[in-house]
């Protein structure tokens, strides 16, 4: 159930069973993002606001509003990752793998050469670090780059 009001809105969690399973998660569960909403719901539980509950877990106020609303919506699911959660890559591997390649082959041994040719052809804005990461992701270099 979610109470809402001017200042204090907080999740209130009825079932001891749920409690308990939140109460694992937040000390046994296989991600961070799992644990820190954990924990935010049961602090939430215990009466802590938003202001409160974003500052004990250093993130944001809009982020522990979003998690309560998961959590309304889809109850112990929201704890989890949903596919497609997270940042698009820049670098699309059916889009932008060939024609890395093609700069690789021209300089096999100069990385920012590639780099800087990938930029001029695809009109990307991507740092070197996240080339050199799409690099060792999908190129077998047999060396560090």
């Amino acid at each position: 159930m979610l109470i809402t009001g001017m200042q204090k809105r907080q999740i209130v969690i009825s079932d001891e069973e749920t409690i308990e399973i939140l109460h694992r998660a937040m000390v046994e569960g296989k991600s961070k993002q799992e644990r820190r909403r954990s924990h935010a719901l049961i602090l939430s539980d215990g009466g802590m606001g938003i202001r409160e509950i974003a500052s004990s877990l250093d993130v944001s106020e809009r982020s522990v509003y979003l998690w309560l609303n998961a959590w309304d919506e889809r109850g112990l699911k929201s704890l989890l990752r949903k596919k497609g959660d997270g940042r698009r890559p820049l670098l699309k591997v059916d889009e932008h793998k060939a024609i890395i390649a093609e700069h690789m082959r021209q300089y096999p041994h100069q990385p920012k050469k590639a780099y800087k040719l990938t930029l001029e052809s695809t009109q990307i804005e991507v740092s070197y670090k996240t080339f050199y990461r799409f690099l060792k992701k999908h190129f077998d270099t047999g060396r560090s780059v």
